[in-house]
This record gives C-alpha cells, structure tokens and sequence, in this order.
C-alpha cells in the first residue's frame, strides 16, 4: 500500500546500474532501509540529485509486511540547501554530521523531536553568516543530550577534571582512563556553558582539536560500535 512519507537520507548505496539502497530516517518510523530505481531521464521521478546525503525529502514508499526492504516510487526535495555542496567548509561539516549519525541513528521507530532537531541543525548550517569553525562542538554536544548522555555541567573549581565515563566533572582522577585533564575539562565547561546560553563559543584551532577528541571519546564511551570517524582528519585540516 503506498503511502507518503518525510525523511532525511543519510546513506546512499548502488547495487545496479539503476537500483540503488537509500537509508533514510523518517519522521513517522525512525531509521529504515529502502530500494530506489534513480533515473536518468527528465520523466525519471526519482534522479541522483534527489538521493544525494542529508537531503530532506518526501517520499511514496509501497509498504509489504513481508518485505524487509521497501520500496521507493517517487522523491521530491522539500529543501533546497544553498550553500553546503558549494562552501568547502560546510561540506566538510556536513560530511562529518552524516557520519556521526549513521554511527548513533539505530532505533526503527518515531522520534519526532530528533528528526526536527537534526532537521532545524542541517538549515542552520545552509544559512548561517557566523563563523562555523565550532559548529562541529555545538553539534555533538546537542545530538548527545537527545542520546540520552548529555554532560552534567557540574564544573566548579574543584570539580575540574570530566569523568568520561560518567559524563560529570570530578574532584580526583577516576579508577579509569577516560578523563580529561583540567584545562580540557576547562574548556569543555566553557562549550557546554555557551551551548546551554546559545551563545557564541571562542577557541583556537588547538583547544578545538582536543575538544573534538574529548567529545568522540565521550561518544565512543557510550554509543556502542562507535568507532573512528574517518571524515575527521578533512575537517581538522580545514579548521586548523
């Protein structure tokens, strides 16, 4: 039975000349999995610019209980970006965003509250004017409270050092390695006071490079299969 359908594609993998897998997560169903034929010619309903990664689309999906694939008969784009393909920079972010939720997007049912936040940071990234060189850190820090493992901001002078593990800053060194030293810890209040303000944060290309480091660790702590993130050397070479 067809039916109309938004989501946000997030990977995009051919296995034919014409037939190609689109993970995509929905608003109504989560992350799922779909069979697309993309097309070439201009009667084509489906053609590579509609399935490119990060596009925000609506869909008729033919929904069999039976089948562990759906299918995709129709696409059309309900935003346009602007400035991502052609700014080098937001590119590079965009690449990194869409690895970073392919490693955390699991779940096979609603969240409307993720599917609009994901959305409203994806706009933001098109449009804004500012400086985006920390626009990586709001991101990630974000993304982990809707993940459920948001940082205690429970910094004081002897609080200083972050329990990565626990996601609180602690008085002494834990029985474990994941840590970060005081200055790190520092500047990692610092992002979270910003972020919880909405306002702008500060660093060098120094201190945000460790600050990613600290953050990936703290998402490979606690987002099983995590891994390396394989976008990063890119947009560590761009922003340093």
């Amino acid at each position: 039975m067809p039916q109309t359908t938004q989501g946000i594609i997030l990977q995009h993998t051919k296995y034919r000349d014409k037939k190609s897998i689109l993970k995509i997560y929905t608003l109504q169903q989560g992350l799922q999995s779909y069979a697309v034929n993309v097309g070439h010619s201009k009667s084509s309903k489906i053609k590579a610019a509609h399935v490119q990664a990060l596009n925000r689309i609506e869909f008729i999906e033919h929904i069999r209980k039976l089948r562990e694939v759906q299918l995709i008969t129709e696409i059309r784009l309900t935003t346009l970006y602007q400035n991502i393909s052609s700014d080098v920079i937001k590119s590079c972010l965009a690449s990194f965003i869409n690895e970073v939720l392919l490693k955390c997007l699991k779940e096979h049912s609603a969240n409307e509250e993720m599917y609009f936040f994901i959305s409203e940071k994806l706009e933001e990234l098109d449009a804004t004017q500012k400086n985006i060189s920390n626009f990586h850190l709001h991101f990630l820090l974000e993304l982990s409270k809707h993940l459920g493992f948001y940082p205690n901001n429970n910094f004081t002078p002897t609080n200083n050092l972050f329990d990565l593990q626990e996601g609180i800053f602690v008085q002494k060194v834990p029985a474990h390695l994941y840590y970060a030293d005081s200055e790190t810890s520092l500047h990692l209040q610092q992002l979270i006071e910003a972020d919880e303000q909405k306002k702008d944060f500060f660093c060098t290309g120094q201190i945000r490079a460790e600050l990613v480091k600290t953050l990936l660790l703290f998402y490979r702590l606690h987002v099983p299969g995590f891994g390396e993130m394989k976008s990063l050397p890119v947009l560590r070479e761009l922003l340093s």
